[in-house]
């Protein structure tokens, strides 16, 4: 009898998602505070063993150290011209003042402005995004002040430093004091600041060192690679109860293991389920702290990286901007088409989620699935919804249906991830994302720099990674025609050849295309341009050409330039030597 349908098998397994699951583990994670190294952590990851054990899981709890902060207490008080305290809160990181406090003059400055903030407490429309709070920081300015959009001010972790600090990142530590408080109240200092001089006596108290925090990580093996897996994970350190952000994928992450413990016999691969601590108050350094201890494991046995945050929240209908690494684009756009009707245009992974492993060249899935419609004031967060970071985040926030929707499409990844013969990567969309990219560094070049050697060898890896997709396509063909009983060493040795290809490919090409420090170090919580070494390309089209700083600078881009082509044919030599040793039937 030959193989059942795939599309059917997958739709089956998907159709025995249960929102009454969901909701119990949901339920139960939420019921109480979650900070990273909290009793609350705790008893949801003993939970998560007890449930993960009871599936068939091997299940390992870990206590790691991090370097974490927790806030404790902020206070801002206005003296003059009027006395009044506001309530207010500060940040993971954010430095603590002395028991009196700080007193300085409060400045507002608008968005854009270049205002003199040396030695003053500056007042800001928006989030106490990391990279906002450097570069005010780097001003020289005491202090720094946030004004959020809603009734609720939004917890934030402000340290540019992405997981452990190194002796090279200590100086990226915060050093400003740092709060947040709601849109009445930082309006009305607004009001105050148009009017003459502010002075304000800030307060603050934050907890920052190494701690001992939980990583709870459990596996199911394959049959066919038992070694290889997908790298399924969520964070559960949440601020305050954390419903959405991050029970929800947690107990997405349970329901999910219940079901393939059921179907263990039909995984051609393995999947590690883990849960970090240190997501929220130690820049994802539970994720890092695990890159940096199973670096070679990760390299030689990770497929994919799988994460899912924030799920299933009230209002979250939008799944137009679900990120991927290019190489599984047609997999998320399937995904998302089948389970929602929507058909979500390619959007590059960000910097966010546990992203922890670009470097090591492991494809990244999801993230964020479902987001809110509207948009929002702050760009870099579009999507999120009004209740995200704040003690609002409650079960009362949670959409039954779209948690069961989103659940359902983790599931089906998941599914196609561990069953597919022939793993679902296309680097025919790799090549086009990079040519994109590099005619977009050509054009900041001007006539400074010729980038065509680099485009062309991109095109050439094209054409290779194209037959590389007619022979994965005409293998998946097989693979349905054949009885289950004919599948024979032949076969599996060439689909594993094509897989290691595939796998090798992404190694190659993701630290080049998103990493600007070294593939063994992180880069930090800053946004990364695609081929970030390239960047200054930019600088260099906007320099005479006689000074000694372009030339400088040509020598430095005349080396990242070689380095992109020579892992450009490191990729098209290992296609041709795979489709050498690559049998047909």
């Amino acid at each position: 009898m030959a193989f059942v349908n795939e599309k059917e098998r997958e739709q089956k397994v998907v159709q025995e998602v249960s929102i009454d699951e969901l909701w119990k583990h949901t339920a139960f994670i939420a019921q109480e505070d979650r900070l990273s190294g909290s009793e609350g952590e705790i008893r949801a990851v003993q939970y998560f063993k007890k449930v993960m054990e009871s599936f068939g899981f091997d299940v390992k709890i870990l206590q790691i150290e991090n370097f974490i902060s927790l806030p404790i207490h902020a206070s801002l008080v206005i003296l003059s011209p009027e006395i009044r305290k506001l309530p207010c809160i500060t940040h993971s990181f954010s430095r603590s003042t002395p028991p009196d406090g700080i007193e300085a003059e409060l400045i507002y400055v608008p968005k854009g402005s270049d205002r003199e903030t040396k030695g003053k407490i500056v007042l800001n429309d928006g989030i106490a995004y990391p990279a906002a709070c450097w570069n005010i920081e780097k001003k020289g300015a005491l202090g720094q002040v946030w004004i959020n959009e809603n009734d609720l001010p939004i917890n934030m972790i402000i340290t540019t430093i992405w997981g452990h600090p190194t002796p090279e990142t200590l100086d990226y530590i915060p050093k400003n004091v740092v709060i947040s408080m709601n849109k009445a109240n930082g309006d009305f200092l607004k009001s105050l600041c148009e009017k003459g001089p502010v002075r304000v006596l800030l307060t603050t108290e934050t907890w920052t060192g190494f701690k001992k925090v939980p990583l709870a990580i459990a596996d199911i093996r394959g049959r066919v690679e038992p070694n290889k897996y997908v790298l399924y994970s969520s964070h559960i350190d949440s601020w305050h109860k954390g419903a959405t952000d991050n029970a929800t994928a947690n107990a997405c992450i349970l329901e999910t293991a219940r079901i393939l413990s059921k179907y263990r016999k039909e995984l051609r691969y393995g999947v590690r389920c883990i849960w970090w601590s240190g997501h929220s108050h130690g820049r994802y350094s539970g994720s890092t702290w695990y890159a940096d201890y199973n670096w070679e494991d990760l390299y030689e046995n990770a497929i994919v990286h799988l994460n899912v945050d924030s799920l299933g929240c009230q209002g979250a209908t939008d799944y137009s901007k679900v990120e991927c690494t290019a190489e599984l684009y047609d997999l998320e756009k399937s995904l998302i088409k089948d389970y929602t009707t929507q058909c979500p245009p390619y959007c590059r992974i960000s910097r966010g989620c546990d992203s922890s492993f670009l470097g090591i060249g492991v494809p990244s899935l999801f993230g964020l699935l479902s987001r809110q419609p509207q948009s929002h004031s702050d760009e870099l967060f579009q999507g999120f919804a009004w209740f995200w970071h704040t003690e609002a985040d409650t079960l009362d926030k949670i959409d039954r249906h779209i948690l069961l929707k989103d659940t359902q499409i983790c599931m089906a990844a998941l599914w196609t991830l561990c069953t597919a013969p022939v793993l679902p990567f296309n680097f025919v969309s790799v090549a086009d994302e990079m040519i994109l990219h590099l005619l977009g560094l050509q054009r900041k070049a001007k006539d400074t720099f010729d980038l065509t050697p680099a485009i062309k060898k991109v095109e050439m890896f094209r054409c290779k990674a194209s037959e590389l997709n007619r022979i994965c396509t005409e293998m998946k063909i097989q693979h349905n025609k054949l009885e289950e009983s004919s599948v024979d060493q032949r076969y599996e040795s060439t689909v594993k050849k094509l897989n290691q290809c595939l796998i090798k490919l992404s190694r190659i090409l993701l630290p080049i295309h998103y990493c600007a420090a070294d593939r063994f170090d992180a880069d930090p919580a800053f946004f990364i341009p695609p081929f970030p070494r390239l960047e200054r390309l930019g600088e260099l089209g906007m320099m005479d050409r006689n000074v000694d700083m372009f030339k400088f600078l040509e020598r430095r881009i005349v080396r990242e330039k070689n380095r992109v082509c020579h892992f450009i044919n490191e990729a098209i030599g290992l296609i041709n030597e795979t489709l050498q040793q690559t049998v047909m039937y």
